[in-house]
C-alpha cells in the first residue's frame, strides 16, 4: 500500500528538487534558471552597459527574488560613473540600489512573505553578527554588502534580496512613490538625529532629491524659517512649491547675509545634503548651533577651523545610511503625507540608466526613475 503524502509536503519536496533552478513557482507555471534578463552592468571606470545576463537563483534559505518595478537613480551612481570615481564599485555589477518590485520566488526559509507580496529593500544587507550589528548599529557592519556596489542591485529585471532587509508595501502603492523608500528611509535616520521643534530655523544646502525631502520633513515637523541653497534655479523653483520658505542662489547672493536677516543669529539647524559644504553649514549656524552631514563626495577635501567650532560650541554630526527607518518611511509613503510628484522630472527605460545618470550630473533632473515595466 503506497502511502499519501499531504499537499504542502509534496509542494516542498518538489521545491527542494529545482532549488537552484527554478525561478518561480506560481499558479502551477515553472520558469527554469538558465533565463536571461537585461541589465545594467559597471564594467569599469566611466563604463556602463545594457547587456544579457543570468536571472537571479535562489541559494540560500532566506533568499529572495524580486521582479523591478522601478528603481530611482541616486547620487551614488553618479559618484560611481565619474572619471575618476567619486564612489568605488566592483567591476561586472549590476548598479542601481532605489527600487520596488514584486515577490516571484522564496527561499525555503523565508516565513515574512510570499509570491506576490510587493516590497522595497534596504540595499545594504548587514550579517547580524558583528560587533556593530549586535550594538543594534547594522548600518556600520563590518560584513555590509551595498547592493548595486558590490552586489547585484535593481537597474535589471530581476534581483536577489535576503529576506531581513525586505520591506512590505502596500499593493496601492505606486511604485514611483514606492521608489523613494530607501532614500527617504536614510534621511529619516539623520533627521532623528535632530531634535527640531516647532519654530526652529533650517538652513539645506542642495535641493536634489534628498535636499528637497529635508525641506518637506523639517517643515511637517514645524520649522521656520526654512532656507534652501542651490545654484540651479528650477530645483530652487521645486524648492518653494515643497515648502522652503527662502530660496537662495550661493553663486549669485550672499548666503550668510539672507541667513542673518532672517533669523537675527543664524540657524538652528543646518543640513548638508551635498557632501563638500561643511564650512556652510556649521558658519552659518547660530552660536550652539547643528550642522548634520548627510551628502557624500569622497574627493571633497574642507579645511575646517576647529577654534571656530569650539567658541562657538557648534555641533557637527555625520549620518551614513538608513538605520531601523524602512517601517516608518514605508508607513510615511504609504500615508501619501509627502507630495512628491514634484521632485519626479523623469522617467526613462532601462536602455536610458546612462543618459539619467548624465541628466542628474548636469542637475537638470532631480528624481530619475528607471522604469523595468517599459
Amino acid at each position: 500500500m503506497h502511502q499519501r503524502w499531504p499537499l504542502p509536503y509534496v509542494k516542498r519536496a518538489i521545491i527542494r528538487a529545482f532549488q537552484g533552478s527554478v525561478l518561480t513557482l506560481k499558479k502551477g507555471d515553472m520558469l527554469f534558471m538558465g533565463e536571461k534578463m537585461r541589465a545594467a552592468v559597471f564594467e569599469g571606470e566611466g563604463v556602463l552597459n545594457i547587456k544579457e545576463v543570468d536571472v537571479p537563483k535562489i541559494e540560500k534559505p532566506d533568499d529572495v527574488i524580486v521582479k523591478v518595478e522601478m528603481c530611482s537613480i541616486c547620487g551614488t551612481d553618479v559618484h560611481i560613473m565619474s572619471v575618476p570615481p567619486g564612489y568605488a564599485a566592483k567591476p561586472g555589477t549590476i548598479l542601481g540600489h532605489e527600487l520596488c518590485g514584486e515577490v516571484v520566488k522564496v527561499g525555503l526559509g523565508v516565513t515574512s512573505l510570499k509570491v506576490g507580496d510587493r516590497v522595497v529593500t534596504n540595499p545594504n544587507d548587514f550579517c547580524g553578527v558583528c560587533t556593530f550589528c549586535k550594538k543594534n548599529l547594522p548600518n556600520f557592519c563590518e560584513n555590509i554588502i551595498p547592493m548595486g556596489i558590490e552586489a547585484d542591485g535593481g537597474f535589471a529585471e530581476y534581483v536577489k534580496i535576503s529576506e531581513r532587509v525586505a520591506f512590505k508595501i502596500s499593493k496601492d502603492l505606486p511604485a514611483k512613490i514606492a521608489a523613494f523608500a530607501e532614500p527617504l528611509a536614510c534621511l529619516l535616520n539623520g533627521k532623528n538625529k535632530l531634535p527640531i521643534s516647532p519654530g526652529d530655523s533650517v538652513l539645506v544646502c542642495g535641493a536634489g532629491a534628498i535636499g528637497l525631502l529635508f525641506v518637506q520633513i523639517v517643515k511637517a515637523a514645524g520649522a521656520f524659517p526654512v532656507i534652501l541653497s542651490e545654484p540651479v534655479k528650477s530645483r530652487r523653483d521645486v524648492a518653494l512649491k515643497c515648502g522652503a520658505d527662502i530660496v537662495v542662489d550661493p553663486l549669485n547672493e550672499d548666503l550668510s547675509k539672507v541667513v542673518l536677516e532672517a533669523t537675527g543669529i543664524g540657524v538652528d539647524y543646518a543640513i548638508d545634503v551635498v557632501g563638500n559644504q561643511l564650512n556652510t553649514c556649521a558658519s552659518n549656524t547660530r552660536k550652539g548651533g547643528t550642522a548634520l552631514l548627510f551628502g557624500l563626495n569622497s574627493n571633497a577635501e574642507e579645511v575646517v577651523k576647529p577654534f571656530d567650532l569650539t567658541t562657538r560650541e557648534t555641533t557637527v554630526i555625520g549620518t551614513w545610511l538608513a538605520n531601523a527607518s524602512f517601517p516608518a518611511a514605508v508607513k510615511l509613503l504609504e500615508s501619501g503625507k509627502l507630495d512628491l510628484e514634484p521632485l519626479i522630472t523623469h522617467t526613462l527605460p532601462l536602455d536610458d540608466v546612462g543618459k539619467g545618470i548624465e541628466i542628474l550630473r548636469k542637475g537638470e533632473g532631480i528624481e530619475i526613475l528607471v522604469d523595468l515595466r517599459l
